[in-house]
């Protein structure tokens, strides 16, 4: 009989496996779950309990539930969601909060249901009950604009403050009193929502954590209150800030060469050289300050007015490396005619002898100046002929770098300048633009390829173009300093204005693209 029960039982549970596995043959399973009930059910008022259970007709499972469930109003402790038991048609949520009395709840599952054999997912079910007699009902939508991203963000929160808890450092600490996330275009819409005013926000909130961190994540924020529901419909630009300006790293790269490190923008910086020293040259390149000096002192003394930044004082130690002239060219073989020839090295140029510099064309010799840069280089300017070639000589002793020495070998850069025709040209016409500070900037697989100088007026010519497929970014250049620059959360200030036109610019060689855009966002 004893065995006769243990066989009963394993039939038992190899029919209940089988029930779970994938059937043999058919068509295969493209079908999502579909919700039958939820105890207690959707739309449930003076909800009083701590659990809910949700039926499905299929066998179920959960995928990513903490990234993938969005509860709003946001909770302190997420709630425990799992299944009941393995290979389960049901659900349970637990609550581990108490929850706020005469408050409309919403959860929203996301891509986290799934059916158990074939992974088909279930889109954006939603729950919503209430702890009062009523469901709110009110809405708002909107649509976040990300700004100057190479790769546009994901997973966007949308937040709602009360505006009369609300404080600038409130987004540090604490979670927004209601949350919604954007879609893959940045379109957002709030649901069930009371009746009040409001502040609200934007997050590339990255750790999920419903906080803001700077240096980390991005915002959107506008500084006035919003009401609900005299206010519908609200648009958000999505920003990085930059960096808290700081000292990253100073560094001996060589025995003459220290290059103090920065975070952030260093425009206006003077850092001043407080040491006794012989000579020296700085500059500053790409966010790092370069210093070029000779001193007998083991110790080099530096000002770098920062806000809570004492005067730095850096013990150098004298390096093995030693400093040698390697001389190099930029804007050499195949180059456009808008592209520089510039002579530079491994240490700052001192002086170009032009006497000891040819440059020609078919052995025919070609007049040409030289500027000095600030940081050491020099530029060669010469009337450039398309479909010809240029050889450029630097003769022996022709180059002085920062140390005193020169080249010893003569140096050779080969110039080639295409025919004409292998360029297209874009004539872009802005439309609906009132007179403001713009340029623009070509962008070829989320790179900035070409960038125009600032000009108040709508009409723009872009010469001597690739052949290829483009888009345009069209910036108000508000301080005229002809670079895009973000926003400010803290001193409230907004990134300036720009728009990307949802428009490829095909560019082909020798042809003229006339191409008109209307852009009623920088009109405003």
């Amino acid at each position: 009989m004893r065995n006769l029960l243990y066989i009963i039982l394993f039939l038992f549970l190899l029919n209940a496996c089988a029930r779970v596995g994938r059937p043999t043959g058919g068509d295969k399973d493209v079908t999502p779950p579909k919700l039958l009930k939820s105890t207690p059910a959707n739309g449930k008022v003076n909800f009083k309990g701590q659990e809910m259970i949700l039926e499905f007709d299929e066998y179920v499972t959960l995928k990513d539930p903490n990234k993938n469930i969005l509860i709003s109003p946001p909770l302190k402790n997420q709630p425990v969601i799992s299944p009941l038991g393995i290979g389960t048609k049901r659900l349970k949520i637990k609550f581990q909060d108490s929850l706020n009395p005469n408050t409309t709840y919403q959860i929203n599952f996301g891509e986290s249901i799934a059916d158990f054999n074939e992974g088909n997912k279930l889109n954006n079910l939603q729950l919503v009950f209430s702890t009062g007699p009523v469901i709110d009902s009110l809405s708002l939508k909107g649509k976040i604009k990300a700004l100057h991203f190479e790769k546009k963000p994901e997973n966007i929160l949308v937040g709602l403050y009360e505006a009369k808890d609300f404080t600038d450092s409130i987004v540090y600490k604490q979670k927004p009193y209601y949350v919604t996330l954007a879609d893959a275009d940045g379109y957002f819409k709030f649901k069930h929502l009371k009746a009040g005013n409001y502040h609200i926000i934007a997050l590339a909130d990255e750790n999920r954590d419903y906080k803001y961190q700077q240096g980390k994540e991005s915002i959107g924020f506008i500084d006035k209150d919003i009401s609900i529901p005299q206010d519908s419909l609200i648009n958000l630009n999505l920003f990085k800030e930059y960096p808290v300006f700081s000292v990253e790293d100073i560094e001996q790269k060589s025995r003459y060469h220290v290059v103090v490190k920065f975070r952030g923008h260093p425009d206006s910086l003077k850092v001043t050289v407080k040491s006794p020293i012989k000579r020296q040259q700085h500059f500053f390149e790409q966010g790092q300050w370069h210093l070029w000096y000779q001193s007998d002192s083991d110790s080099l003394e530096l000002s770098i007015p920062l806000p809570h930044y004492r005067l730095k004082t850096y013990y150098r130690k004298r390096s093995n490396k030693k400093d040698s002239l390697q001389v190099f060219f930029k804007g050499k073989g195949r180059i456009s005619p808008l592209d520089s020839v510039i002579i530079a090295a491994s240490m700052p140029l001192e002086q170009i002898d032009s006497s000891k510099v040819r440059l020609q064309r078919d052995s025919i010799s070609v007049v040409f100046s030289l500027k000095q840069l600030p940081e050491g280089k020099f530029v060669m300017s010469f009337e450039k002929e398309s479909g010809k070639s240029y050889r450029l000589y630097l003769l022996p002793e022709a180059v002085t770098g920062f140390t005193g020495q020169a080249n010893k070998d003569t140096l050779t850069n080969n110039i080639i300048l295409p025919k004409i025709d292998v360029y297209g040209k874009l004539i872009l016409r802005l439309n609906n633009v009132l007179q403001k500070p713009l340029f623009i900037e070509l962008i070829k697989n989320n790179k900035i390829v070409r960038k125009t100088p600032t000009q108040t007026g709508s009409n723009f010519v872009l010469p001597f173009l690739s052949p290829d497929k483009y888009t345009v970014r069209v910036v108000i250049d508000t301080n005229k300093n002809n670079r895009w620059d973000t926003g400010n959360y803290l001193q409230h200030i907004q990134p300036e204005q720009s728009i990307e036109p949802d428009k490829v610019i095909e560019i082909r060689a020798n042809w003229d693209v006339n191409q008109s855009l209307m852009l009623d966002e920088l009109s405003q």
